[in-house]
């Protein structure tokens, strides 16, 4: 439907889209030592800082953010699960919780087991019985196993918008066809915070006790197990703590370098920085805590939710052509959705609104040299009469209907002669009208006895002087 554009007013409202603008005002992002990088907002997936995020990379260990995901959607976390002898199928070097053969393990304590342990080995566990349950097949083989998981992973990750990623295995270990990029491991991991059993878990700096549960199968491998997460911006008892962070993995293998996948909460904002191959100093210091840490106070210093738009918010007013006798020459229309937005100040100075009134409700004023845009009737209250869109550097980050605050009925001559009877009646027959109809009985009454009066001595007059004889 063909619309026509009006520019309203400037208001301000934040990007949704997945794209990176650095606001001209805000503190200047300091360095950051990783090949890549990307920091966004939870809640939106808003990209507030990169560099490099689409470049493809080596995940290591945070590969198994994909893999809770997994074992959550797949699994019963109340449930206790078996190792088999797929926690022995890892390459030399391979990090792992050592689980045994016949180690029973409750479904909460896998995803544990790969965000707080080691992991690899509680992987493979994850993979096997997700591949099962699945797949419907519950002797399948490993080998099996973990080419059909990887499969799920791919065609979860897709479903989560992370399109530049393959995985092979469940777990990070180098293998040249495993990767991804900082972008997607942001995705993945804004999924994943979104879960409360996986964001509590993540936030996690240690765990110590019976991996089992409290009701493990009779004849099971019970075992009490303690992990230290490797995650030192959540452990207090270490220099790199941020008191602010909550999550989530970390990972390092030889070709990927230190990786990380971090999130931190304040007031209300929850961020998520992905650095990925970030060097060591030569005191073998990690510069991976000290890039999220500025990562983390860049976003919150510099961005904020802003209450922009309240639910029924009028919008504002435009005249309406040839209005019936007696209506508001003026229509208000309003939107019905609430707009909390997250953006710094120098987005909220560049944002524009503009309103879009739908043609069939919009005419061009024939009375106005300008060329006044006015609505024309007929409209009903509630109706859907245009579009409210906002804009930042020509990309459209907003788009909501708008609607109209009353009805605007159509002149007709009929309309005009019910707006003149209306005006006969409440002028003769209100309440108002009663002491203008007291007066002027009154006037009237008086008028009658002057003419009656006038009457009498008339007729008297006229008896004195013989003209009205009675005939005998």
């Amino acid at each position: 439907m063909k619309k026509t554009r009006v520019l309203v007013f400037i208001l301000a409202i934040f990007m949704v889209a997945p794209f990176f603008v650095l606001p001209t005002t805000a503190s200047p992002l300091p360095q950051i030592n990783a090949d890549t990088f990307v920091l966004i907002e939870a809640n939106n997936g808003r990209v507030l800082a990169e560099n490099g995020m689409h470049r493809r990379m080596f995940p290591a260990a945070t590969t198994m953010i994909l893999t809770a995901i997994l074992a959550y959607e797949n699994l019963d976390m109340s449930e206790v699960f078996l190792a088999g002898s797929e926690v022995g199928n890892l390459p030399f070097g391979s990090a792992r919780n050592h689980h045994e053969v016949g180690e029973a393990i409750l479904g909460e304590n896998l995803i544990r087991g790969m965000l707080i342990g080691a992991g690899n080995d509680t992987a493979n566990i994850v993979a096997l019985n997700v591949a099962r349950r699945v797949s419907g097949d519950g002797s399948m083989e490993f080998s099996e196993a973990q080419t059909f998981f990887a499969r799920l992973m791919s065609e979860r990750a897709t479903e989560l918008g992370v399109l530049d990623s393959r995985f092979i295995n469940p777990h990070g270990y180098h293998n040249d066809n495993h990767f991804t990029t900082a972008y997607d491991l942001a995705r993945i991991a804004q999924h994943a915070v979104s879960i409360p059993t996986i964001a509590r878990i993540a936030s996690e700096a240690h765990f110590a006790g019976a991996v089992a549960g409290a009701n493990p199968p009779e004849g099971a491998v019970l075992r009490n197990r303690t992990w230290n997460s490797a995650n030192m911006l959540i452990r207090p008892d270490n220099v790199a703590f941020y008191s602010y962070a909550t999550g989530l993995r970390t990972g390092h293998t030889t070709m990927a370098g230190d990786t990380l996948v971090a999130t931190a909460y304040r007031d209300g904002i929850t961020l998520i920085a992905v650095t990925l191959n970030s060097p060591r100093l030569e005191d073998d210091t990690q510069t991976r805590w000290q890039d999220a840490v500025n990562l983390f106070e860049f976003g919150f210093q510099n961005f904020a939710y802003r209450t922009l738009l309240t639910v029924g918010e009028p919008l504002g007013q435009m005249p309406v052509y040839n209005p019936r006798l007696g209506d508001y020459g003026y229509l208000e229309f309003y939107n019905t959705e609430g707009i909390d937005l997250f953006l710094s100040q120098a987005e909220l100075d560049r944002l524009e609104t503009h309103i879009e009134f739908l043609e069939e409700y919009i005419k061009v004023n024939e009375y106005d040299i300008y060329g006044e845009k006015v609505f024309q009737a007929p409209i009903e209250e509630g109706q859907i009469i245009g579009t409210i869109s906002h804009v930042l550097d020509d990309t459209v980050l907003f788009y909501a209907n708008i609607y109209a605050s009353r009805e605007v009925l159509e002149r007709t001559t009929a309309s005009d002669i019910d707006y003149h009877m209306a005006n006969v009646q409440r002028i003769f027959f209100s309440a108002q009208s009663i002491p203008y109809w007291i007066a002027a009985l009154s006037v009237l009454g008086m008028l009658m006895v002057v003419f009656f009066q006038v009457r009498r001595k008339i007729r008297d007059s006229k008896s004195r002087h013989g003209k009205y004889k009675m005939k005998l």
